[in-house]
């Protein structure tokens, strides 16, 4: 197995300016990485790609055309024999992004909701440039979901930009309670090519010939007053079966307290359920875990656990992880932290980590409505009204 590149330094940097004369956004992002490594071709990376918009949003439809120039530079270290030390490439891009709102009344269980239907079409023109000779640092392509078919690079990363031509269509429906809040939301999406693809997403690696991806879906639900309903598929169309698979449920009654479970299923790579909460178990007390198990590996990929005592002005966390980073090897790791509220934390930081591995996680150690209910203040006397 090759380790991979340890980033040193890495600097970002991103400037922004929105409605120029009322008309346009501009974006600038850059970075600059130094990438090293004990073996293997190694060098910075200078990226820049910089972009302007003109939205023209309504209630009822929105029109977004937007252009930029992606601009990626590098100064190679132990390149092989005849190959540039340094390397550039600078590609423009457009998209065209449109949608429209449609709404009419419905009646579902005696309650009067509000449904809508909502279609998007996004256009992608990127040119072909030729960047066979530029190093694979830190890229890869991106998983096929919602949020990556309405981007303009089909690569993660910044050692590629994807040539395109191709558009994207979607469309959403939502069930409305009479005061907004949403009980019921479908979306299904595909992306349709006008072209094959020339740049590959590794040396070597196959080149996308079919006119269309995978069918994309994702239905939303508000089961009833504390239960929540989330499902994913990903179906391929042209071999007749599901690539990708998820559903997930979540009851959580009040702040601080609450429960995940589910499961995920990827063709010949990933079978696992994924067990999480957050709940109260004495005064004061709140246990927190996850249980992460793959049934095509047999054995347990994450494991967390541990408890925060809230004493009103402090709050003490300790958490155990178990990762399992290899086939052979899983790493343990112990956090502690003693927070003294508005004043210092003291210890590892786990918060990272539990907002990850428990979707719903909050602090104990909020104030105000944000609180947990058990956690509040008790009164004094009884309410009477």
């Amino acid at each position: 197995m090759v380790s991979p590149y340890q980033r040193v330094p890495q600097v970002n940097f991103s400037t922004a300016r929105n409605d120029i004369a009322g008309l346009a956004d501009l974006n600038f992002p850059a970075e600059y990485v130094r990438f090293t490594h004990p073996t293997l071709v190694q060098g910075s990376r200078v990226s820049l790609n910089p972009s302007i918009s003109a939205p023209f949003l309504t209630p009822g439809y929105f029109f977004t055309p937007k252009v930029g120039m992606r601009y990626v530079g590098y100064n190679l270290d132990r390149t092989a024999v005849g190959q540039p030390e340094r390397l550039s490439a600078t590609i423009p891009w457009m998209t065209l992004d449109g949608g429209m709102v449609f709404e009419r009344d419905a009646r579902l269980a005696g309650r009067d909701m509000t449904q809508t239907f909502e279609p998007r079409v996004y256009y992608t023109y990127v040119p072909y440039k030729d960047q066979s000779q530029m190093p694979f640092f830190d890229t890869g392509l991106a998983d096929l979901n919602f949020s990556s078919i309405f981007t303009e690079n089909r690569f993660a990363g910044g050692d590629r930009f994807g040539d395109a031509n191709q558009v994207t269509v979607a469309a959403t429906s939502r069930l409305l309670f009479s005061g907004g809040q949403e009980f019921l939301r479908a979306t299904f999406g595909q992306r349709f090519y006008f072209k094959n693809e020339e740049v590959a997403s590794a040396p070597g690696a196959p080149l996308r010939t079919y006119n269309s991806s995978d069918l994309l879906g994702a239905v939303s639900a508000r089961l009833a007053q504390h239960w929540n309903f989330d499902s994913g598929l990903q179906y391929n169309a042209r071999l007749a079966r599901t690539e990708r698979a998820s559903v997930n449920f979540r009851y959580s009654p009040e702040i601080a307290k609450l429960v995940n479970f589910g499961y995920r299923f990827t063709r010949n790579a990933v079978e696992q359920i994924d067990v999480s909460g957050q709940w109260p178990v004495s005064p004061g007390w709140y246990a927190v875990g996850r249980y992460n198990y793959s049934f095509r590996d047999g054995r347990l990929l994450e494991g967390v656990g541990g408890l925060e005592y809230n004493a009103g002005c402090w709050v003490f966390r300790v958490f155990a992880q178990r990762l399992q980073v290899a086939t052979q090897v899983a790493s343990t790791s112990i956090y502690l932290q003693l927070e003294l509220n508005d004043f210092a934390k003291l210890g590892s930081d786990p918060f990272e980590l539990l907002r990850r591995t428990v979707p719903g996680y909050t602090p104990t150690n909020l104030t105000g409505e944000f609180a947990a209910p058990s956690a509040r203040p008790k009164l004094p006397f009884e309410q009477v009204y």
